[in-house]
């Protein structure tokens, strides 16, 4: 049974989103964390080794699933992603770096023994399947249908149905998601071959929706090494919601959203992207917001009638939160 889990978790860990692993700072600031992690600790088994480089590049395993080496490099991918989803102050992010510090611990502990090493990483994969359930809320067809309703959206003179619109910018596996200092979770995508078409959705930690958007035409209009950008005209972050009290809360974690996107997302701001955040950030972002239902404009959910003013925010989260 035990090594029927290990194999789940490696086939959902194989296909994640980058190779980088981050080293604990005193904050809680669990992506910024992810930055600077490393994913494994062989490091291409190159000499000289350590006695835990040595368990892990040298052991002998028994059946296949006890590869040291795969599972080191499994489980330290599934440790940056968690740290990506973990937000920052939160108590989920406080409890991933304090769970892994004493995992490190106790992988020292083993020494170059690495039939030790291989127990201590199965129950550090188990620690993080249990934080991949915390971190990842159900995001439930059936609740956006009931979010959404019947609502349609205007895309190029025909009515599209507004459902059909954000699966489109949703069709990938994994979804990206981060958790908000508020306690809610940003989930996002973009449609395959085509990341202009993007849509993200807020979720508290039950899963129940908060709000919807769509961006078109955002992604990468600063490209790396650009110090200014210009958005073109077509250009929107349309966002839908029921309760517009939900807007105030979660504004900010939009405009940041929309700003890593520009940037192309994966920025190391606080560190060297700062600049190039900062600029993102406070460019006049084209984020639109409309209540839904809508009965205007023949169902139209963007009709002007249905837009509402946004309510002015300070905003204290860092495109830097964003990593895909």
């Amino acid at each position: 049974m035990q090594r029927k889990f290990i194999f789940s978790l490696v086939a959902c860990l194989l296909f994640g989103f980058g190779h980088e692993v981050y080293a604990a700072e005193p904050s809680f600031n669990c992506p910024a964390i992810a930055a600077s992690t490393s994913d494994n600790y062989a490091k291409g088994c190159n000499s000289p080794l350590s006695p835990l480089q040595s368990a892990i590049c040298n052991y002998k395993p028994r059946v296949w699933t006890d590869n040291l080496w795969l599972l080191d490099s499994t489980v330290g991918v599934g440790y940056v992603r968690a740290l990506r989803s973990a937000g920052v102050d939160t108590p989920q992010c406080k409890g991933l770096l304090k769970d892994h510090q004493e995992y490190e611990k106790k992988l020292q502990h083993c020494e170059s023994n690495g039939d030790c090493v291989l127990k201590v990483m199965r129950d550090w994969a188990g620690t993080l399947f249990h934080y991949r359930n915390q971190l990842h809320p159900p995001l439930a067809e059936g609740a956006l249908k009931r979010f959404i309703g019947s609502a349609h959206i205007k895309e190029e003179k025909r009515s599209v149905a507004l459902l059909q619109r954000l699966e489109q910018g949703m069709d990938m596996y994994p979804l990206p998601q981060v958790g908000l200092p508020g306690g809610n979770v940003l989930i996002w995508g973009f449609q395959p071959h085509n990341a202009q078409v993007q849509s993200l959705v807020i979720v508290n930690r039950q899963g129940v929706v908060q709000l919807v958007g769509l961006a078109d035409m955002v992604y990468l209009s600063m490209p790396k090494n650009a110090k200014e950008f210009s958005l073109i005209p077509d250009s929107k972050m349309a966002v839908f919601v029921r309760d517009p009290a939900v807007l105030a809360p979660n504004l900010p974690a939009i405009q940041s959203w929309t700003a890593a996107s520009i940037l192309g997302f994966n920025q190391l701001c606080p560190g060297k992207d700062q600049d190039r955040c900062h600029t993102a950030l406070t460019y006049p972002l084209p984020i639109q917001a409309y209540k839904l239902p809508c009965k205007a404009g023949k169902g139209n959910a963007m009709n002007p009638h249905c837009a509402i003013s946004l309510p002015a925010v300070k905003n204290t989260i860092s495109p830097g939160l964003f990593w895909q």
